[in-house]
């Protein structure tokens, strides 16, 4: 019912009266085209994205790259975000190959500009907040925005909070929608992949109408557009989901081997990879000891039975749990290489102009997104650790007789009542997979106007409004909400029937006898209770599958209220510099968010294979804003001084958190010593604000592989740590307590040995992370320094350079769990400290007791980078009506710095060069137009990126571990000093980086009749794959994992 009367009330407001003011165009591309030049140049004032102060030119002291439009369509994916994430500015964090990366996140594209985060990055329309995608989180989902209403996007690097308000540490991302459109346009567009796969549709239709004389506009734009999944199976020559994995394996044993290294690759580049301790079937254990070159196991195949599998080439003699050859399990029969997106948009435009004094506008839309991602199915490592799968019976009833018997050759299950540790992949459970249904609500209302000539206002509200109703499928249920046994337990302990059983549900084994849940063994007292063959691949029967799997349910919502206003002009009436009038913006704008998360019981509980998610019931974020502008133009149109200009805003925030009242602001200049050249400069210092899901967010549990530092294996690791640990209590020898608590596991202890974790080792720990409602904002602060080139002498050209550096400081980050532990037992202070606090022991036999930790954010953190854009175009338009047109846009990224060591502010994590970080990257784009007949050639390079993290094999700035060691260039360095240090591992792999790669798109328009326009293209034409067993699918990875893809639409207008 709200969703109906919503899009009632929005299209009642779209149609009936207002179109929003968009930001008018500004653009270093003033010669995108003509009409734009031919409005620029009549225009008395225009307002330019990073400002609200009119102007009489398209400069900005502020770097601004725009992108029409077309350039964003001109490709076979329909995915706005995907297309602008090929920008080398923006970072590839959230797309549509991974961003089923976390719980609720399937399907939505976030934008990362600079690589700074997503939070610090400002998405607007129209120059105005968008409601979050993400409840908590202020994100926006750019899928939402509509392709065929919208006219440019504006990427403004560097801090922008005076202006915008809080997260624009980064910059600003702002679309920019059609204004006064008139006619109707119709488009229709299908592609698919060359392996006939990833298919997609996209259909709109946009309808516009001036009346009054041009004073009012209505516009409409229906939008539908569809792509299907693409999932690890499907691609078996890039993921290895059959065939096995390629990728960096080790090949050779490192211990005691130095940093420098020995020459010698420690990783081979191998393909056909497995893993050796786990399987699809179940794999029992290994008759081989752990030195072993190739370590055998006993698996289950298909039919039950059990066998020795002999890979091709073991690892385990290297410390690696994998084999080459083999039946391990690959881990990639499941998951997604891309989500499945189902998506419906209307959206409203509409305007009134009363008089010159008084304009009423308006937006409206509603959008609907279905996405499907597909992940890991459970999975189970035996022995009793997190995870742990059960300990199977030997007298389970779907336990052959010659499985029986190959296990008692090995010496297992020789009596009766013994038991089975099985490690098994659960692929035949089906991949655990989230299908999420979003809704996107927004409505913004306002008047503007002009008067004096030089004065105009705006006053606007703002109302959005996101919904989520997920799924997770597949998902194990283990427990019922009280913690009683259900599910899975109950299936899997399968006995064979009685002849008095005279239930229904039960399975018949392969020598057709009854099989059923031990639980009914007696009287049937769960008749849902269908047993469970765990016995080899596809063993499984649907009826047991139906009761042992269930689905996880999620609602969220996020929703967002601001009002603001402003009024700018000039100070022409009092007075006039040489350059120009004084400019001036000054007002006010308040924010409300809201927001909420909620689960079903069961997986509240944590009954599940999922983890315990709690709800999350946020206060109210509350900001007030005001803010001003002033521009001072000091001189203009003199000799060596065409134009010279200083700017500066400010903006106080105040709100209802422990952030209080913060103020950014900043400064800058435009000179132009002749009209070709123009210098630019600004300094600003922004703010991002915690969001609700920072300070209020409920703990949750998670899991991590944790290496335990009072651990026999690394106690000397630190020379603090053996004191701590054992003023923490946790023993060095083990005692009895801890045999029981590690019997069945890898690492059984014996009463006396040297204490080790054997949890901690053999699985990963579970802790818990929260937010912390102490945290402030964090602070941002900004250079750009760049030059406009249009030379007259070479009319069409515009080139573009731009020096940028970002220092964010007090950053909010959560420490992981093993740095809490590490930070906790190797602090010189000794155990008394907040690290330790947080840390949970048994104390009879120091083992981690879940949660093991319990960790929130902190403002301690700091990032930096620095880079150069450029951006060069060039149109030539013939006599013949020909034209073309060539563009390129670059990024070199000079530092990408994060420093998240809470005992040493210096010591710096290189994050340039890394995966998602080229030094490198660049589009261009080439076009020539024969008059009714377009050919166009995009080309985007990726430079090289390091295979592990850079400090692996390069030279790093680091903290000196030692005093008296010997720095690279510095002599001896102290202890504690950040110096430059040799690599961590020389010899890690064969190469240090991921080669370069160049990535190719062609395409061809035809007018084929009149308002009649045909397309075909084809993305990555010469089919370049991902290179050394990347997938496309890590956060940041920027490569396709497509191939290639062919595309062709349809454009009419009538």
């Amino acid at each position: 019912m709200r969703k109906s009367q919503l899009m009632i009330a929005g299209s009642i407001i779209g149609l009936a009266i207002a179109a929003s003011m968009p930001a008018m165009a500004q653009s270093q591309q003033k010669d995108d085209n003509a009409e734009e030049q031919e409005e620029a140049s009549s225009s008395k004032a225009i307002i330019v994205t990073g400002s609200r102060i009119a102007r009489p030119t398209l400069e900005s002291n502020v770097p601004i790259t725009t992108v029409d439009v077309a350039e964003l369509t001109e490709r076979g994916d329909i995915s706005l975000g995907d297309a602008l994430n090929d920008l080398p500015s923006l970072r590839s964090t959230f797309s549509s190959g991974n961003s089923s990366r976390f719980i609720g996140t399937t399907g939505l594209n976030v934008l990362d500009l600079r690589g700074l985060g997503t939070s610090r990055t400002l998405v607007l329309v129209n120059g105005r907040r968008h409601v979050s995608a993400d409840a908590g989180n202020y994100l926006v989902d750019v899928n939402t925005i509509p392709t065929d209403l919208l006219e440019r996007v504006d990427v403004v690097t560097g801090g922008s909070s005076s202006i915008y308000g809080s997260d624009a540490i980064a910059g600003v991302v702002n679309f920019v929608l059609r204004r006064d459109y008139d006619g109707i346009a119709a488009r229709a567009q299908s592609g698919i992949s060359s392996r006939g796969d990833r298919a997609t549709n996209f259909v709109s239709l946009t309808a516009g109408k001036n009346f009054a004389d041009g004073r009012g506009n209505v516009a409409m734009a229906l939008e539908y557009g569809r792509a299907a999944p693409l999932f690890f199976r499907d691609r078996d020559e890039l993921t290895g989901a059959y065939s096995g994995r390629c990728q960096f394996q080790l090949t050779e044993n490192t211990v005691g081997e130095p940093a420098a290294g020995n020459g010698t690759s420690d990783t081979t580049f191998l393909c056909g990879i497995n893993n050796a301790s786990i399987s699809d079937g179940g794999t029992i254990g290994t008759i081989d000891a752990s030195s072993s070159a190739a370590r055998r196991y006993l698996r289950f195949d298909s039919a039950g039975n059990v066998f020795l599998d002999t890979p091709t080439r073991g690892f385990s003699a290297f410390g690696s749990g994998n084999q080459q050859g083999g039946e391990g399990s690959t881990l990639r029969n499941t998951g997604s290489l891309a989500v499945g997106v189902e998506r419906y948009s209307a959206n409203f435009l509409g305007s009134f102009e009363f008089s010159e004094a008084l304009r009423f506008f308006s937006e409206a839309k509603y959008v609907r997104t279905i996405a499907t991602g597909e992940g890991q199915p459970s999975f189970f490592s035996g022995g009793p650790q997190t995870r742990s799968g059960p300990a199977l019976s030997c007298s389970n009833g779907f336990l052959t007789p010659s499985a029986l018997a190959t296990l008692q050759t090995y010496g297992l299950c020789t009596t009766p009542t013994g038991t089975i540790p099985m490690s098994r992949f659960n692929v035949d459970f089906g991949g655990r997979g989230e299908r999420q249904v979003r809704e996107t609500y927004r409505v913004v209302a306002g008047f503007d106007g002009t008067f004096n000539d030089d004065w105009r206002y705006e006053i606007f509200g703002n109302y959005g409004r996101f919904e989520n109703k997920g799924r997770s499928v597949n998902n194990l249920l283990l427990r019922d909400i009280n913690g009683n046994v259900d599910g899975f337990g109950l299936a899997s302990d399968a006995v064979l029937a009685p002849a008095s059983f005279t239930g229904t549900n039960f399975e018949l084994n392969s020598q057709g006898q009854r099989v059923i849940c031990r639980v009914n063994a007696v009287t049937n007292t769960r008749p849902d209770c269908v047993p469970l063959n765990m016995f080899g691949h596809g063993s499984p029967s649907q009826a047991a599958l139906d009761f042992i799997n269930t689905e996880g349910e999620r609602t969220a919502f996020a929703e967002q209220i601001n009002f603001g206003g402003f009024v700018s002009g000039d100070l022409s009436q009092l007075f006039e510099l040489p350059g120009g009038p004084i400019g001036f913006a000054f007002g006010a704008e308040y924010r409300s968010e809201r927001a909420g998360e909620y689960y079903d019981d069961l997986t509240a509980a944590g009954a599940t294979f999922l983890n315990a998610l709690q709800p999350f019931t946020p206060p109210n974020l509350n900001v007030v804003d005001i803010f001003g502008e002033v521009r001072v133009p000091l001189l203009r149109d003199l000799p060596f001084a065409n134009n010279l200009e200083i700017t500066a805003a400010a903006r106080m925030s105040d709100y209802n958190t422990a952030t209080d009242k913060v103020w950014s602001y900043n400064v800058g200049g435009i000179y132009s010593p002749v009209s070709d050249i123009k210098l630019r400069v600004n300094y600003s210092e922004s703010v991002r604000a915690p969001t609700q899901s920072d300070l209020y967010s409920t703990a949750s549990q998670n899991f991590a592989q944790i290496a335990d530092p009072c651990d026999s294996a690394n106690i000397g690791g630190n020379p603090n740590r053996a004191a701590n640990c054992a003023a923490a209590g946790v023993p060095t020898t083990a005692n009895a307590a801890v045999v029981a608590a590690c019997a069945g596991s890898s690492f059984p202890a014996v009463v006396g040995q040297a204490w080790q974790n054997c949890l901690a080792r053999t699985s990963s720990t579970g802790f818990a992370s929260g937010g912390n409602p102490t945290l402030v904002e964090e602070r941002g602060k900004s250079w750009t320094v760049g030059a406009i080139f249009e030379p007259s002498f070479i009319p069409g050209l515009n080139f573009t350079v731009d020096y940028y550096k970002i220092d964010v400081e007090n950053l909010i980050s959560a420490l992981g769990a093993g740095q809490i532990i590490s930070l906790c037992y190797d602090n010189a202070s000794g155990i008394n400290n907040p690290f330790c606090a947080t840390v949970n022991r048994d104390p009879a036999t120091g083992l981690f007791v879940q949660p093991a930790v319990i960790s929130g954010g902190i403002n301690f953190a700091a990032q930096k980078t620095e880079g150069i854009d450029f951006d060069v175009s060039y149109r030539k338009s013939f006599d013949n009506g020909q034209s073309f047109e060539l563009r390129a846009i670059a990024t070199y990224l000079l530092t990408l710095d994060n420093y998240t060591n809470p005992q040493n502010p210096l010591d710096l994590n290189r994050q340039k060069s890394e995966l998602g970080d080229p030094s490198f990257a660049a589009n261009i784009r080439a076009s020539y137009d024969f008059g009714g007949f377009e050919l166009s050639w995009t080309t985007r390079y990726i430079g090289k990126q390091t295979i592990g993290s850079y400090e692996t094999q390069n030279q790093y700035q680091g903290i000196c571990p030692t005093t008296g060691l010997t720095g690279i260039g510095t002599g001896t360095c102290t202890a504690g000093e950040v110096t430059t240090l040799a690599p961590q591992n020389a010899d890690a792999f064969p190469q240090v980086y991921y080669p370069d790669a160049w990535y190719h798109n062609a395409r061809i328009d035809i007018d084929v009749a009149d308002k009649m326009d045909f397309y075909f293209g084809v993305d990555n034409l010469f089919d370049r794959k991902p290179p050394l067993g990347l997938l496309g699918t890590a956060g940041g990875d920027p490569y396709d994992s497509f191939g290639r893809y062919f595309y062709t639409g349809l454009r009419l207008e009538f």
